[in-house]
Order: C-alpha cells, then sequence, then structure tokens
C-alpha cells in the first residue's frame, strides 16, 4: 500500500495523506516525478515498459512515479530510479527541467520533470521486471523520426514540452562552445545554442573569424549535417578545431 503526501494549491505540504487507488481531495494535491537522462553523446534514456502493466503495456516511456510519504521531489526521483533502472541517479549533474500543476483523472498532482547528465551503460542497469523490459540510448531528434516512438511518448503529457529543451540540451553536448572550421575552410566560433521563439527548433549562434566578423544563426540539424564533396566524399558540415 502506497502513502502519498497532500499539498495544496501553493505547493506547501498539507500534513494530510492519502492512499493510493482513491481520488485526490478536492483542492489537494500529491506529487509525481519523472527522469530524463543525457549521456555524453547526446542520447537519452528511454525504457519500455513490462508486458504485464495493467496501463500502457510494452511502450516506450521514461523513469517516473509518484513520491510516497516523506519524500521530496529529489528523494521520490532517487528511489523511483533505483527501483525501475537499478542505478542511482546524480542528483549533483541533475536539475528540475519543468515543474507543473496537472490535473489527472484521479484529481490534482504536480509533476516535476528532472534532467540528469550521466552515462550508465545498458549492461550496468538492473530492470524491475514488474515495471520495465528493456532500455535504450537514443539521440532526441531519432525518437522525433519515428512515428511509433513519438507517438508512445507522446501519451506522456509533459512530453511535448519538454522534448524542445531536451533536444537543446542534447546539442550542446554535441555542439560545444569552440572554434569550428567549415568543410570549404573558413573558420568559425560557436557561441552557444537557442531555442527559435516560434517553431522551438534548436539554433546555433556563432560568429565568422574573418571579414567584418558577422554574428549568424543557423537549424542545429543543419549544423550537424554531411554534404558530399565533388568527389563523393562525405564531410561534416562543420568539424570543431579546439575548445
Amino acid at each position: 500500500m502506497e502513502i502519498w503526501d497532500l499539498y495544496d494549491e501553493n505547493w506547501r505540504l498539507t500534513g494530510e495523506t492519502m492512499i493510493r487507488g482513491n481520488r485526490v481531495p478536492e483542492g489537494r494535491y500529491h506529487l509525481v516525478v519523472d527522469a530524463l537522462f543525457l549521456n555524453s553523446r547526446g542520447e537519452t534514456l528511454l525504457q519500455r515498459r513490462a508486458h504485464d502493466k495493467p496501463v500502457m503495456p510494452d511502450i516506450w516511456s521514461v523513469t517516473g512515479g509518484s513520491a510516497l510519504r516523506g519524500e521530496d521531489s529529489a528523494a521520490a526521483i532517487r528511489r523511483e530510479t533505483q527501483e525501475e533502472m537499478g542505478f542511482t541517479p546524480d542528483l549533483e549533474n541533475g536539475k528540475v527541467l519543468l515543474s507543473d500543476r496537472m490535473t489527472g483523472e484521479t484529481g490534482g498532482y504536480f509533476r516535476d520533470v528532472w534532467l540528469f547528465f550521466q552515462s550508465v551503460p545498458l549492461e550496468e542497469m538492473r530492470f524491475q521486471p514488474e515495471e520495465v523490459q528493456d532500455g535504450q540510448w537514443i539521440l532526441p531528434e531519432k525518437i522525433a523520426a519515428d512515428e511509433t516512438l513519438s507517438a508512445q511518448l507522446g501519451q506522456l503529457r509533459f512530453w511535448k514540452r519538454a522534448f524542445p529543451f531536451l533536444l537543446l540540451e542534447s546539442l550542446r553536448i554535441r555542439v560545444p562552445r569552440g572554434l569550428y572550421r567549415h568543410y570549404k575552410g573558413n573558420l568559425y566560433r560557436v557561441e552557444g545554442l537557442a531555442l527559435h521563439s516560434e517553431t522551438l527548433e534548436p539554433m546555433v549562434m556563432y560568429r565568422a573569424l574573418y571579414g567584418s566578423g558577422e554574428a549568424w544563426v543557423r537549424p542545429a540539424r543543419m549544423w550537424l549535417e554531411e554534404v558530399t564533396l565533388p568527389d563523393g566524399k562525405r564531410v561534416r558540415r562543420f568539424e570543431q578545431e579546439k575548445p
């Protein structure tokens, strides 16, 4: 039996509790946490839910669950990750990416979506059989390009809002600040990445190291593209020379 703490609308503990499975009282909320991970290659961690799960079995999702009595957000996500995936999230290299107040079928809840920068090989994970049957590290843009994965993860109510920020952080790992050479020879300095204000597409901000030193922006997907040279050789559009 799970017992949950209850909060008021201002995220303050009320001293009240409830049992999982009951409806959350009007004007009260419980706490839900989810974990996103990015490894050193900019890949994010997905878990495939167990075949016998009563809700959304066999689909790809992420680690998460409800906080138990006495747990704050950090303690809850630590326990959930340990139970489901068999490793401890690095709280010193994590942050709350999103916090929302939401309403579900059984009443109100607060949701913290955590993002951890942590590399853990799949072979070092120990999946909880009742919860998880498999895991994978995958680049965020490959999720977006896969209709099945996109549809499955889209069932997570926070996913659409969190994804642009997850992708941006992934690209910051793969396109760090520094000196880059264009395949035609010119040098540029990457000064950072940002989201387009209207489309939320990740953009690379960079400056030419020749001429008048103009500042430019380019979609990150183009920055990472390969181009075909006249001799048929494939090369990256930009290659980093030094940080």
